[in-house]
């Protein structure tokens, strides 16, 4: 909420406004820095006053009875200065960057805080300069300003469209800059869409707002500079921060990756597989994955083909079954759900009303397609151990493997985008399009 009127009084009597740089002093408390306007919401203590500090973070800081000193300087808040024409190195493999949203595709300026989304050449070099050595950026386009949550089957086709231009036109490789919390989501929508791929289409995303020091935006669009411009690969990757600390990235297969921590620098992990590789900041790349798609001389296809009507349902202890019903009723035509452990879904509980077995009979017999995941994130589904999982092997419904949920619910979509039939669809499922699926589970893939 905004200042309080007992703060706003204060300051008016001390001749501040926001923008000005000040010190506020408490007891032996004292805070200097340039002070922020409260945001317009209905949360806070607006008696609170917001104060941005030299090393970029910002903190609250609540005067009470404490006193506020008008120091030299201000800025402009919310203006960010002109940025002068670069003049790039040609002769470097030229790269196309697409910005998708996110805090990656922020430019924060590191005092007032105000925030304008990029896009030019310039921006980028003024965020991170080191690009300038690495890559031509023959064309840099804001495709979107969207949080990835906020992101359709639509702008996923967007994406492969603008990617397969642009490798057609002869760039080394593409990077998509990318909102983190359904990035997964959106690398594996690209490795089914972008067909016989020729370089790699590396996706990047950010952590960290780009005024903290913490930030992770310059190294992973650094890093995903070297992987687009050298690394010999054909693939859709996601690279992301290896470990907490600035060391090195992890490429990663864009069927094979996960953000799995809200916050971490280094969220993002690959799953049931190594990473592809590992990229350093300087250039430097080292291979862990024996088996991957080396760079062509062929431009990609796109085939963007997706069935809106396709749900991912967790089931859980009590799950109700009038939510596949629901689903059904309202003409979906896929279902992935993400059982327990190796496939299970509640089957013969003490309360008969509560089996999903009668539903997904139903379901199955309409001509939905049902396949099956598991929660556990790591591992395989198996129908053949438990009672429960042959039941529903028996019914048709059809285990995915080891492929994640969130790989399972696009390659339905996607499959089911073709028109093709249901036997297909589910003969197709158990086919790996993008190194989705794997045929052993090894011990070495497990990590946290």
């Amino acid at each position: 909420m905004p200042y309080s009127e007992e703060v706003e009084k204060k300051l008016s009597e001390k001749g501040v406004k926001p923008g000005d740089r000040i010190r506020l002093e408490r007891g032996n408390l004292v805070v200097e820095g340039i002070l922020l306007p409260r945001e317009e919401v209905d949360f806070g203590d607006g008696d609170v006053l917001v104060i941005k500090l030299d090393n970029g973070y910002n903190v609250g800081f609540k005067l009470g009875n404490g006193e506020i000193v008008k120091l030299e300087g201000s800025v402009e808040l919310g203006k960010f200065r002109a940025l002068e024409r670069v003049e790039q190195d040609k002769t470097l493999p030229p790269v196309s960057i697409f910005s998708t949203g996110g805090t990656i595709s922020a430019r924060i300026d590191y005092y007032t805080g105000g925030v304008s989304m990029l896009f030019t050449p310039e921006e980028v070099f003024y965020n991170v300069p080191e690009v300038l050595k690495i890559a031509y950026l023959r064309r840099v386009e804001r495709l979107f300003s969207l949080a990835s949550e906020d992101m359709t089957y639509r702008e996923w086709s967007i994406i492969a469209r603008k990617a397969a231009e642009s490798l057609t036109e002869g760039d080394a490789g593409v990077l998509i800059l990318h909102g983190t919390d359904t990035m997964h989501y959106t690398s594996a929508a690209l490795s089914f869409m972008l067909r016989g791929l020729n370089a790699p289409v590396v996706l990047v995303g950010s952590q960290r707002s780009s005024d903290r020091g913490s930030r992770d935006s310059d190294m992973n669009i650094i890093c995903g500079l070297h992987v687009a411009t050298k690394m010999n690969l054909g693939e859709v990757v996601v690279c992301m921060h290896a470990e907490s600390g600035d060391t090195f990235n992890h490429v990663m297969r864009g069927t094979r990756v996960r953000k799995m921590h809200s916050t971490r620098r280094d969220a993002f992990k690959p799953v049931n597989s190594p990473p592809i590789a590992r990229v350093w900041p300087d250039g430097r790349m080292e291979m862990v994955e024996k088996e991957f798609r080396p760079r062509g001389t062929d431009p990609p296809t796109v085939d963007d083909a997706f069935e809106p009507r396709t749900a991912l349902v967790k089931t859980y202890p009590g799950s109700d079954p009038e939510v596949i019903d629901f689903l059904v009723d309202k003409g979906y035509r896929g279902i992935v759900l993400e059982g327990t452990g190796m496939g299970h879904v509640p089957t013969e509980p003490l309360d008969g009303r509560l089996s999903l077995v009668k539903s997904i009979r139903r379901a199955l017999e309409e001509g939905v397609v049902i396949a099956m995941t598991t929660q556990c994130v790591f591992g395989r589904v198996n129908p053949y151990v438990y009672r429960n999982a042959r039941i529903m092997m028996k019914l048709g419904v059809t285990y995915c493997e080891d492929m994640m949920s969130e790989v399972a619910y696009v390659k339905l979509g996607w499959l089911l985008g073709h028109g093709f039939d249901n036997e297909t669809v589910k003969k197709l499922m158990l086919h790996s399009f993008a190194g989705e699926i794997s045929r052993r589970s090894l011990y070495s893939t497990y990590r946290l």
